[in-house]
């Protein structure tokens, strides 16, 4: 059930929803915008008659019904255009998610909605410190965006998670103008907040509207988030060396041979055993490092950082020592 709440005049408003899906990148882009924006309340949604409840409330050994699901739609006026905003904290059940789209085009097709603007991830294989690439997916291949924003491309081919995705194939059926942009997520980090991809998008959503909306706190995130990962991963590393370190012990023991008791798995051991392999992206970001070094050799050091990001500089240790008596031969032509 949906109940307008205000009696606001809108002219061909945009509708701009976000659902967690893919790096919770809808449900976080759309909030940032609601957070710093203010815009007031336009609607509420009853979830009820959207979700069936799948689990229970458990506090201190008490069972507890689930409470009552409410979303807001919000509105925001503007000199050059009506917004409606919708952050979905859930998505519906499955089975109702093509109802819930409906009665949402159906409750605001009065208005004449100039267009609905969702937003999703794509797994891809790139590095959370990559700049993400962006994608967009329309309902017609005629629909215009108000300004051209350079580099987006179109995406050939993929799926749009959800009601995300949903909402506007049903509004394709009611003519109604819909886009996607879709933003690169990486593979590990599809169950998390991404506000890598959230700025590029709010960046791109300043371009073509005009917000002004603030990064800063967008920034912030960004740095939490590799701080975490790289906790994360630095806490695995020394997991894994305890581990492959027990087993050592086992094996020796086994023999009956003494082990020196400061002896341990060293990581570059830990990644043969492992058979470490890089990620495509941090091999190309290494070899175009080691082009621009051959040339210049003042990216030698921003290479030699790259190398021990990853803990794999002896693997290039010859390659990179090249570069120095290359650069030397250079220096002796001249």
């Amino acid at each position: 059930m949906i109940i307008q709440k205000s009696k606001v005049k809108l002219e061909t408003p945009y509708l701009i929803c976000g659902w967690p899906s893919i790096g919770m990148l809808g449900y976080y882009v759309v909030n940032y915008i609601i957070s710093e924006l203010k815009p007031d309340i336009f609607a509420e949604i009853d979830y009820q008659d959207y979700t069936i409840p799948h689990n229970a409330i458990v506090e201190n050994g008490i069972i507890y019904s689930l409470p009552q699901i409410q979303n807001k739609i919000y509105y925001l006026k503007t000199q050059r255009y009506d917004f409606l905003f919708l952050a979905g904290e859930i998505e519906p059940s499955f089975y109702n998610m093509q109802k819930f789209a409906k009665d949402i085009i159906f409750f605001l097709q009065h208005l004449n909605l100039e267009m609905i603007i969702t937003f999703s991830g794509i797994p891809s294989n790139i590095l959370h410190t990559d700049e993400p690439k962006v994608y967009i997916a329309k309902t017609s291949s005629v629909i215009q965006l108000p300004i051209k924003i350079e580099n987006l491309k179109k995406l050939n081919f993929g799926i749009i998670e959800g009601m995300n995705g949903v909402l506007l194939s049903i509004a394709k059926e009611f003519n109604i103008n819909g886009i996607c942009f879709l933003s690169e997520i990486p593979f590990y980090t599809m169950d998390m907040t991404n506000p890598q991809a959230a700025e590029k998008i709010l960046n791109i959503l300043n371009q073509i509207f005009s917000f002004n909306i603030k990064l800063d706190k967008v920034k912030q995130d960004i740095i939490s988030m590799d701080e975490r990962i790289k906790t994360t991963f630095t806490d695995l590393n020394e997991k894994a060396q305890r581990l492959f370190s027990q087993i050592q012990d086992f094996s020796i023991n086994k023999t009956s041979r003494k082990l020196d008791s400061s002896s341990g798995l060293t990581f570059e051991e830990l990644k043969k055993q492992l058979k470490f392999s890089l990620p495509e992206s941090a091999k190309n970001k290494i070899n175009e490092l080691f082009k621009l070094a051959s040339e210049n050799i003042e990216y030698a050091k921003q290479l030699k950082q790259e190398l021990d990001r990853w803990g794999v500089y002896k693997e290039y240790e010859d390659r990179f020592l090249s570069l120095f008596l290359k650069n030397k031969k250079k220096g002796k032509e001249k």
